[in-house]
C-alpha cells in the first residue's frame, strides 16, 4: 500500500478550473463513497481537501495504478473532467513526497498568505469529515493526525501565524490593538463587504475573540452566507445610521468608484456620550471619505497605514519558515517510523506462528512419547513457550531497527522465504 496525493491549488490551475471542482460538500463526499464502492477501483482509503485555493485528494492504494483511474473515476463523476485533462494543472506526489506536502499544507507553508491559520481547521475538518463516512482507515487517520499536531506546533512554537501577513489580517490585528486597552464591554464590529479582503478581516476578527459581528454587502445573498459562517448579524445595504449606532468598529472592503460613507453619514450618530468609532478603510479606491478623519471622537485608518504592518509581518513569517520546517521534519520522521513498522508487523506475527505451529506439532509428540500429562505436561508447555518467546525477541527487535531505518520490503521477502511463512499478509 502506498499513499498518493493528486491536487491543484492557487498556484497552479486557474479559479476557472479549481471552481469546477468545487461542489458542495455532501457532492463531494458522496462521489468519496460511491468511488471506494465502485467494482474494479479499490484505493483503501481516502480523504479529500477541497478549499477556496485547494482540491486535493489522499488515497491509500495498493498499486498507483489504482490510483490513478480512483482519481479519474472521481473528477469524471464531480465535473466530467479526467486526469489526463487536468495533467497541466495537476500535481501528483506519492509516499514520503505525498506526507511531507501534506504537512505543510496542515502548518500554512503552502498557502496564498504564509502561516494563515484556517487551512489547519480544514485539514482536522477534512479528516474528521473522512472518519465519519468511513473512508479512512489506519494509514491516513495517523498521517493527519501527525499533521494537524505537526501544523499545531508549528503555530505554538514559532511566529509563522503571529504577525498579519495580509490587508485584511492586519486589519483586523490593528482593531485588536486599539479596543483592547481600557475596554469595559465585549466591542462590537461591523464589517462592510464580503469579498476576499473582508472575509479575511471578518474571520480574524472572529480568531482574535470578536463575538458581536455584523455583516453589510450590497449583495444580500452573500452578506447572509458570511454571517452563517461567522455567527454574525447582518445590516441591509443603505441601513447606514442603525449600523453605524451599533458598531464601535468598521472595517469596509468594497469595490466602489466613489467613497459610500462620508462626513454627514458618520456625523449623524457621533452625539456626545457615545463611544469612539473606530474606522478601518482597506477599500482601493477609499470607501471613506477622508474628511470624516476630522469628527471629533473618530479614528480612521487606510490601507497605506496597513502596507507596513504588512510587510513587517510577512518578513517575520518567512523568518520562521526554517524553524517550522524543522518540526515539520520530527513530525514527519514520527510518522514514516510508524509506517515503516506497519511494514514489519505482518512478518512478525506469520513469523510467531510459524514458529508456535512448530512448537505445539513437537510439543504434542513429544509428550505423547514420554506418556506424560497434568503438571508435567503444563510445565513442559509453559517452558517451551518461553523459550519460544525469548527467541523471537531477538528477529523482532533487529526488524524493528531495520524498519526505522528504511526500506524493509527486501528484508521481509528474504525472511519470508527462509522462513517458508507463505505470503505473510502486507500492511502498507
Amino acid at each position: 500500500m502506498q499513499v498518493v496525493l493528486y491536487g491543484m491549488n492557487h498556484r497552479t490551475a486557474p479559479v476557472g478550473v479549481r471552481e469546477r471542482l468545487a461542489a458542495g460538500e455532501d457532492t463531494l463526499w458522496t462521489a468519496v463513497q460511491d468511488l471506494l464502492q465502485t467494482p474494479g477501483l479499490h484505493p483503501v482509503e481516502a480523504v479529500l481537501l477541497s478549499t477556496c485555493n485547494r482540491f486535493e485528494v489522499y488515497f491509500v492504494a495498493p498499486s498507483l495504478q489504482v490510483a490513478d483511474a480512483s482519481f479519474n473515476a472521481l473528477v469524471h463523476r464531480l465535473a466530467g473532467l479526467s486526469l489526463q485533462s487536468l495533467q497541466d494543472h495537476l500535481y501528483r506526489l506519492e509516499g514520503q513526497d505525498a506526507v511531507w506536502h501534506l504537512f505543510r499544507v496542515a502548518a500554512g507553508l503552502d498557502s496564498m498568505i504564509l502561516g494563515e491559520p484556517q487551512i489547519l481547521g480544514q485539514v482536522r475538518e477534512a479528516w474528521e469529515a473522512a472518519r465519519k463516512l468511513g473512508v479512512v482507515g489506519p494509514i491516513l487517520h495517523r498521517l493527519f493526525q501527525q499533521a494537524v499536531t505537526a501544523g499545531k506546533r508549528v503555530r505554538r512554537e514559532t511566529d509563522i501565524g503571529k504577525a498579519p501577513a495580509s490587508v485584511g489580517s492586519a486589519a483586523a490585528h490593528l482593531v485588536k490593538e486599539h479596543l483592547s486597552a481600557g475596554a469595559n464591554r465585549a466591542p462590537k464590529a461591523l464589517v462592510v463587504g464580503a469579498g476576499t479582503m473582508a472575509r479575511t478581516a471578518a474571520r480574524y476578527l472572529r480568531d482574535l475573540g470578536f463575538h458581536h459581528l455584523a455583516v453589510m454587502n450590497r449583495t444580500a445573498r452573500r452578506a447572509e452566507a458570511l454571517a452563517r459562517e461567522l455567527n454574525a448579524r447582518t445590516f441591509p445595504w443603505q441601513a447606514w445610521h442603525p449600523a453605524l449606532v451599533w458598531a464601535d468598529v468598521v472595517i469596509t472592503a468594497v469595490a466602489a468608484p466613489e467613497p459610500i460613507l462620508g462626513p454627514e453619514d458618520v456625523g449623524s450618530i457621533m452625539e456626545a456620550g457615545r463611544p469612539p468609532l473606530l474606522l478601518v478603510d482597506i477599500g482601493v479606491p477609499r470607501n471613506i471619505d477622508p474628511r470624516v478623519a476630522d469628527l471629533p471622537g473618530v479614528r480612521l485608518f487606510d490601507i497605506d497605514d496597513l502596507r507596513g504592518v504588512v510587510d513587517a509581518g510577512l518578513a517575520l513569517r518567512r523568518a520562521a519558515v526554517p524553524q517550522a520546517e524543522a518540526i515539520l521534519r520530527e513530525e514527519m520522521d514520527a510518522f514514516l517510523q510508524w509506517w515503516q513498522m506497519r511494514k514489519v508487523t505482518p512478518l512478525l506475527h506469520a513469523l510467531h506462528q510459524r514458529a508456535e505451529a512448530v512448537r505445539q506439532d513437537v510439543l504434542q509428540r513429544t509428550l505423547k512419547r514420554m506418556h506424560v500429562n497434568g503438571e508435567t505436561q503444563e510445565v513442559v508447555d509453559q517452558v517451551t513457550r518461553i523459550l519460544l518467546e525469548k527467541w523471537l525477541q531477538i528477529p523482532a527487535r533487529n526488524l524493528r531497527v531495520l524498519a526505522q531505518q528504511g526500506h524493509p520490503e527486501e528484508v521481509i521477502r528474504l525472511l519470508a522465504q527462509v522462513f517458508e511463512l507463505v505470503d505473510p499478509p502486507r500492511n502498507g
